[in-house]
């Protein structure tokens, strides 16, 4: 005896169309990747404002708000002009020491030079200048802006036995011989 099953009619489940969230988060992703296509050819300004709109419209998203808020941080600066150059000797002899440690010696060079032009015996604007020629191996140039630094300010002598800086020229008979000279009347 067979029992034949019978079969039931096949139920369809309801089909969705997109949620409106759905459609929204999509749209916002579009948005966002225009705006990150305008950061790569260069185009900031727009892509800064896509970014902040982009920001505030998607409070839903919490985090891709905050990655547009990021990035239109960058676009920012990206359209910041550019640092003004330093006006005053104090001024260039800071920015020739920040250059100088960032290890952009002709930045470096061409801000303590300023510096020196305004004035020529200032110990620290020699020292460091000459601490750039000796970064730069340049070592008789070295020794002889260290040599007018000290000659301006005694104490400097030993600084520059321990800076770092001047390891290059360590064993320079030079540099040795300006580091161990006691001044006048010691």
């Amino acid at each position: 005896m067979g029992t034949a099953k019978k079969k039931l009619p096949a139920r369809r489940r309801p089909t969705a169309g997109p949620s409106a969230h759905a459609e929204a988060y999509r749209q916002v992703l579009q948005d966002y990747e225009k705006a990150l296509e305008l950061m790569r050819r260069g185009d900031f300004a727009q892509a800064r404002e896509r970014l902040l709109a982009l920001a505030a419209a998607a409070q839903e998203e919490p985090e891709l708000a905050d990655r547009a808020r990021t990035y239109a941080a960058v676009c920012e600066r990206k359209l910041a002009p550019p640092p003004a150059e330093p006006e005053n000797p104090e001024d260039c002899y800071v920015a020739g020491v920040v250059a100088a440690n960032a290890g952009r010696l002709d930045e470096a060079h061409r801000l303590l030079e300023r510096a020196l032009a305004a004035d020529p015996e200032a110990a620290k604007y020699l020292y460091a200048r000459a601490s750039v020629f000796a970064l730069e191996g340049r070592a008789e140039e070295a020794v002889a802006y260290l040599r007018r630094a000290i000659r301006q300010d005694p104490p400097l002598r030993f600084q520059a036995a321990n800076d770092p800086d001047f390891e290059a020229l360590r064993d320079d008979a030079a540099f040795i011989d300006v580091i161990e000279s006691a001044p006048a009347g010691v």
